[in-house]
C-alpha cells in the first residue's frame, strides 16, 4: 500500500485502513475460496472452450475480458463486496472494474490486470483503489490472490 504520511493519523484515514486491510483479507479469501471450489475445474473447461473458439486471438479480446476470467473474478470478489457493503462503501464501478479502462502488466510468467475503482461512503467519495488481478495468459488460473493498493485518499 502506498500512502503519504500526511494526515495517517485523522481518525477518517485509520478508518479508510480498517476498510483496505478488511477489503484485502476479503480478497485472499475469496480467491483461497475460489482456487479449492469445483469453479476452478469448470472455468477452466470453459477458458479451453473460449481459447479454441479464438476468442483470444479476436480483434474482440481489447474490448471484451474472457468470459471465463470476468466471471471467475467475479466470484472471487463475492466477499470483498459483501464486506465493502458491511462498511456501506460502494464503488463507481461494476467489480473488478472498467476492462476497457484496466491495464495489462507482466509479471514472472503471468499477467497482472490493473483496475481502478473509486470507493465512495455515504455517497460521498472516499478513496481511489487500484485492483490488482494476477493471471495467466494461455492457460486459466490465478497464480495470486488480487492485490488492493490505496491510490488517493479524497
Amino acid at each position: 500500500m502506498k500512502l503519504s504520511t500526511t494526515n495517517l493519523n485523522s481518525v477518517e484515514t485509520k478508518f479508510i485502513l480498517n476498510i483496505f486491510f478488511e477489503l484485502q483479507d476479503s480478497l485472499v479469501k475469496g480467491w483461497q475460496d475460489f482456487n479449492t471450489s469445483e469453479n476452478l475445474n469448470i472455468f477452466n473447461g470453459f477458458f479451453e472452450f473460449i481459447f479454441k473458439a479464438g476468442l483470444d486471438e479476436s480483434e474482440y479480446r481489447r474490448a471484451i475480458p474472457n468470459p471465463a476470467y470476468d466471471n471467475g473474478t467475479k466470484l472471487i470478489g463475492k466477499l470483498f463486496l459483501e464486506t465493502a457493503r458491511k462498511f456501506e462503501v460502494h464503488f463507481d464501478e461494476i467489480f473488478p472494474g472498467s476492462f476497457s479502462e484496466s491495464r495489462k502488466a507482466q509479471k514472472e510468467g503471468f499477467d497482472v490486470r490493473l483496475f481502478k475503482l473509486k470507493a465512495f461512503y455515504h455517497n460521498k467519495p472516499l478513496c481511489l483503489f487500484l485492483l490488482k488481478f494476477p493471471h495467466y495468459h494461455e492457460k486459466f488460473g490465478f497464480p495470486l490472490s488480487p492485490e488492493l493498493e490505496i491510490l488517493e485518499l479524497y
